[in-house]
């Protein structure tokens, strides 16, 4: 549990996720003989109909730069190489994942839900816009708060929760009260057993006009299986195809955002709401179907079969390991591209390979994006999908 003002200025412990496995193998090794694209800064490069950028309101990332790695090395969570991230690793990235945390669309609908699906109004939105570009400038306070955390990456769950916390402790337009509030049976609950955790509350905060909100957090990527017009929540599943949608928002709604808080926060009214931001990604060859459950807004990419890699374009292409799933991908190192036979050989590999450990299914779909030069003489992201085994909509149904 982290209160203010009793709590230091720090995050909470730093957790190995067992899901977190690395490719028994690189991309060189698959393909030897193939050359990977040269950088050529300015070059244009076709749009394919499956490409998807942020929308208009979310501010160009930061040059991608060689900064020391926060939280220590990356595993390929998602299980494709990172050593092509190693650029993209230290604070520049957790400038881009905390710009894409507040400012990216909602994924879900308001008004569909149990509870408010948080969203930030303009003037928000634009305080933080440009609170975010002076932190970019001056970085050293998110740098100090990530170093705390200690020697061992964090989930991308855990992740997002930190950046978050920075934001609700340093932002211009939330006061954070309290975080990760441990929930515990009372003796009489559970004869026998006391103190059993039942729950935990992600944040306790304040807006401007002094408002108390419960905000949980979920930062989600699910795969459309739906062919048609119109996709139900049902359709949507998790890229290893362990959890769902409707599961999703039955624990968000129907039990995190129905969690009472403990003295001494019992005794004021905390409005709910859920803070939800992700991307999901839909059949490569057909219209994205619409959803009532999602906002209409939200970021989404494709999805395709290996068996039908060769539908997409030539490249180039980047492996992102799940720790990089959030912000759009920068990449400085014209090495670590892939064209499209490199990666789905790579891909190929990895899925013929014991599944790392923690991992339920495998093999599981993997993410990759499509890059394009930027103007700094690096390379940008302009699309993303999963490439998923054939015949895996079928199993995931």
């Amino acid at each position: 549990m982290r209160a203010l003002p009793e709590a230091p200025d720090r995050a909470g412990a730093a957790a190995h996720h067992p899901r977190d496995g690395t490719l028994r193998g690189a991309v060189a090794a698959a393909e030897p003989g193939r050359d990977r694209p040269a950088a050529r800064p300015g070059a244009p490069l076709p749009r394919h109909p499956g490409d998807r950028h942020l929308p208009p309101g979310l501010p160009a990332a930061q040059p991608a730069g060689q900064g020391q790695e926060l939280g220590g090395p990356v595993p390929g969570a998602g299980h494709l190489p990172a050593a092509g991230l190693r650029a993209d690793a230290g604070i520049d990235a957790a400038l881009r994942d905390l710009r894409w945390l507040l400012l990216s669309p909602p994924l879900l609908a308001p008004g569909r839900h149990p509870a408010a699906v948080q969203r930030f109004d303009a003037d928000d939105a634009q305080a933080i816009s440009a609170w975010l570009d002076a932190l970019a400038r001056q970085p050293a306070p998110l740098a100090a708060f990530l170093e705390q955390i200690g020697p061992a990456p964090l989930r991308l769950g855990r992740r997002a929760e930190r950046l978050l916390e920075f934001f609700l402790r340093h932002g211009p337009t939330h006061r954070l009260v309290a975080a990760n509030l441990q929930l515990r049976h009372a003796p009489d609950e559970q004869p026998g057993i006391d103190h059993t955790t039942r729950g935990e509350i992600d944040f306790l905060l304040e807006d401007r006009a002094g408002q108390g909100w419960h905000w949980e957090l979920a930062v989600k990527f699910f795969l459309c299986t739906a062919a048609g017009p119109v996709a139900r929540p049902a359709d949507f599943v998790g890229p290893d195809r362990a959890e769902t949608l409707p599961g999703k928002l039955d624990r968000l709604f129907g039990r995190q955002l129905a969690l009472t808080p403990p003295p001494p926060w019992d005794g004021r009214d905390w409005r709910p709401a859920a803070y939800a931001r992700g991307w999901m990604f839909y059949r490569h060859d057909q219209a994205v179907p619409a959803c009532t459950a999602l906002a209409p807004g939200h970021l989404h990419g494709w999805w395709v079969e290996h068996g039908r890699l060769a539908e997409l374009p030539e490249g180039p292409w980047l492996g992102l390991p799940r720790s990089r799933w959030m912000a759009p991908a920068r990449c400085g190192d014209a090495a670590a591209l892939c064209t499209r036979a490199q990666i789905g050989a790579a891909i190929a590999a990895a899925w013929q390979a014991p599944p790392p450990p923690g991992v339920r299914r495998w093999p599981s779909a993997q993410l990759v994006a499509r890059m394009a030069p930027a103007g700094d003489g690096g390379w940008e992201e302009v699309g993303r999908g999963f490439v998923v085994p054939d015949g895996w909509a079928d199993g995931a149904r």
